[in-house]
């Protein structure tokens, strides 16, 4: 977030300056819009907003504090923890249990007594015995006998059999356990040596080569950004067809009929000019022939309609005209009151 605040702040003092006419000719080639907006006229970049200073990613002052504030420290590190350093020692110890003894006393006879043997003598006895009572309580023993170990010997056999295979497994990888046990511990300590001596050049070392990992990808973002916006992204011909859509719609669609309007507003002016002194001559003929020529009287037959309203030739003959003196015009008296009906 700092260096992008960087990045603006150095973008905020920079501002743009071209001519409208090289930003269209440069746009209607086609070219990136960076390139037409910040170059001059004369095709050099005289602009104060430089795009080669903007991402120059080596002058920010916060990546550069940034950059020096990363700092690795190894020494407070500790790779074996007394917690795992104990467990690791009682799993070794525990890896090194003799489980054979165990395995072979496990093996041994479930029972002392070989059940199915004293049912079978037990029957026998029964079957040479006279007393039917008795023989019937043997055989009955007998019976139970070979219950009991139907449902109680023959699992436990049963799980003892697969505690057996278990323990010979387990023995089988407590050895291989053991050993991995003990090469970590030693792997472990050896880590943790090499820690406490070597530590801080290590933390040295990988400060560095993240430091230059990031400069390597700054670096490409850098030349990336140089490469779309000198010639690969944003190309500003869009702009000229605007202009030229707006060049369109001004010249045919406003301009032209404004013209035309404005032309005949011209020609009907210069006609109306010469045409009305024609007409007024012609008017003031039309009246001194009409008015002034007809009779004995010369001018006193135009001197006495003065004061008089003048209708059209073509309407005196009709019988609705009524030629009224001005002296004998007056307002028309009020209408009656409302009282007087």
């Amino acid at each position: 977030m700092e260096n992008e605040k960087h990045v603006g702040e150095t973008m905020r003092g920079y501002f743009l300056s071209f001519t409208a006419s090289t930003l269209a000719s440069k746009c209607q080639d086609s070219d990136a819009e960076y390139p037409s907006s910040s170059g001059s006229s004369d095709g050099s970049n005289s602009n104060n907003f430089k795009l080669d200073q903007v991402t120059a990613h080596w002058q920010w002052q916060g990546l550069s504090r940034a950059f020096a504030k990363l700092k690795v420290d190894l020494s407070q590190m500790r790779v074996v923890s007394p917690q795992l350093r104990d467990r690791l020692q009682n799993l070794l110890y525990a890896c090194g249990a003799n489980l054979t003894e165990h395995r072979l006393m496990v093996q041994g006879p479930v029972l002392n007594k070989d059940l199915t043997s004293l049912s079978e003598q037990l029957e026998s006895v029964a079957r040479q015995l006279g007393d039917r009572r008795q023989a019937r309580n043997l055989q009955t023993l007998a019976a139970r006998m070979r219950d009991l170990l139907a449902r109680r010997v023959k699992p436990l056999m049963k799980m003892q059999d697969e505690l057996v295979y278990q323990l010979a497994a387990l023995d089988v990888h407590l050895t291989p356990l053991s050993r991995q046990v003990n090469e970590s511990l030693g792997q472990l300590r050896h880590v943790q040596y090499y820690l406490d001596n070597q530590g801080e050049k290590i933390a040295q070392l990988k400060t560095k080569m993240y430091i230059d990992r990031m400069n390597n990808y700054l670096e490409q973002w850098r030349t990336h950004v140089l490469n779309e916006v000198s010639g690969g992204a944003s190309k500003c011909r869009p702009l000229w067809d605007i202009l030229q859509g707006v060049k369109y719609l001004l010249c045919s669609h406003i301009l032209g009929p404004l013209n035309g309007f404005w032309f005949a507003t011209l020609i009907c002016a210069t006609t109306m000019m010469f045409s009305t002194p024609t007409a007024h001559k012609l008017a003031c003929s039309y009246c001194h022939h009409h008015y002034g020529g007809g009779g004995g009287g010369g001018g006193s037959g135009l001197g006495s309609r003065k004061g008089s309203i003048l209708l059209p030739r073509s309407r005196q003959g009709s019988p609705d005209t009524v030629i009224m003196e001005r002296e004998t015009w007056r307002t028309p008296d009020p209408p009656p009151s409302m009282d007087s009906w």
